[in-house]
């Protein structure tokens, strides 16, 4: 199979970039190779406002709306002091956001993208590859079948992990050590707003998805985590009832099923794009769970790299170093604002968590 560009990961950054690509350049050949193994539930998925632009000018405004996404409001946070506040989404503008069912969204982005002229390959991951002058020489794993697919450009959107990109040479670079241990639970039907709940040594979130269930993540360093066997559902519970309002929330409901463990820390790839490649959404960079930032962020990374690919195909190939520094200085400006946020909860100086980011404002490693 030969195509222009194949995109590997099916997730929102993913299918922006194949979006993008089919508006700019309908001419190309563009492949979506689609692992199609997706969690049953993730931590955060609220989509800040901001997002109607975009999703707009992906050309999936319509379809995103016509999903009834029920629409969130306001984020309620208790930190920096014991009483709660509204916040209109933390790190983000003013508006109203949504609520993700995020099988939903992620389905009918690539429906969006199918209906463009992409062809996506499901049940499908990447393999290997092999780059010469006329361009790459992918292997994927496809049903149990190998499957190679020539193409003259790659853009990396399969997480943290980073798979394509790694393989080239490419590192992350991460600035925490965040995990989040998560519980979702069954609850009462109602609206209640994404709730953030600072403690001595991390912090709660918790926020409705689809069911009616409820997600609670205890926040805190994996060596934290690992010594206080936060992992131990007993624990978990315990240090649970010892929130005030994350607890109040969750008095009725009951855990549904075992406690599960996801990477929540920052991290960067650098180099983010290479002599045809270029990675967008997390493999790119993360950012925090508080920054509610992750799906608007691989959906404009995605659009971009998708700008950095039609550039290299049509032989301007310094747009790439431009990628590269767009990556970079949005990952600082976001570390400067995530320090300052952590840095206006001054309760526990000396506890180990939030000392290590006063240290980081100070210019030391956490």
């Amino acid at each position: 199979m030969r195509t222009d560009v194949v995109i590997l990961g099916g997730g929102p950054a993913g299918v922006a970039a194949a979006l993008s690509l089919r508006r700019l350049r309908p001419q190309s050949r563009v492949v979506l190779v689609e692992s199609g193994g997706h969690e049953p539930c993730r931590c955060g998925e609220t989509l800040p406002p901001g997002c109607r632009p975009i999703l707009e000018s992906l050309g999936c405004w319509d379809q995103f709306r016509a999903e009834n996404f029920p629409e969130a409001y306001s984020t309620s946070a208790v930190w920096s002091c014991a009483a709660p506040y509204e916040n209109e989404f933390l790190y983000s503008a003013r508006g109203s956001g949504w609520y993700l069912d995020r099988g939903r969204f992620d389905s009918m982005l690539r429906t969006c993208a199918e209906q463009r002229g992409v062809a996506v390959l499901r049940n499908a991951r990447f393999a290997d590859s092999q780059q010469s002058d006329s361009g790459w020489k992918l292997a994927i794993r496809h049903c149990e079948a190998r499957v190679e697919i020539a193409s003259a450009f790659v853009i990396d959107a399969t997480g943290r992990n980073s798979s394509f990109a790694r393989r080239q040479g490419a590192r992350t670079i991460p600035d925490d050590r965040l995990i989040g241990v998560v519980g979702v639970l069954r609850c009462g039907s109602g609206v209640l707003p994404t709730l953030v709940e600072s403690q001595l040594d991390g912090w709660w979130y918790s926020t409705r998805i689809p069911g009616p269930r409820l997600v609670v993540a205890w926040m805190s360093d994996s060596d934290l985590v690992r010594t206080q066997s936060m992992c131990d559902g007993n624990r978990w519970t315990e240090r649970l009832s010892q929130s005030r309002l994350t607890a109040e929330r969750i008095s009725e409901a009951r855990l549904e099923m075992p406690l599960r463990v996801f990477a929540a820390h920052s991290q960067r790839l650098e180099p983010a794009a290479g002599s045809g490649w270029a990675a967008a959404g997390d493999a790119a960079s993360t950012c925090d769970p508080l920054a509610s930032q992750g799906i608007l962020r691989a959906l404009r990374t995605g659009k971009m790299a998708s700008f950095a690919a039609v550039d290299f195909i049509e032989g301007r190939s310094p747009s790439l170093a431009k990628y590269n520094r767009m990556i970079a200085s949005e990952y600082a400006a976001y570390c400067e604002t995530k320090t300052w946020y952590y840095s206006l909860e001054q309760r526990w100086p000396n506890a180990v968590f939030w000392s290590r980011r006063m240290n980081r404002r100070s210019g030391q490693a956490a």
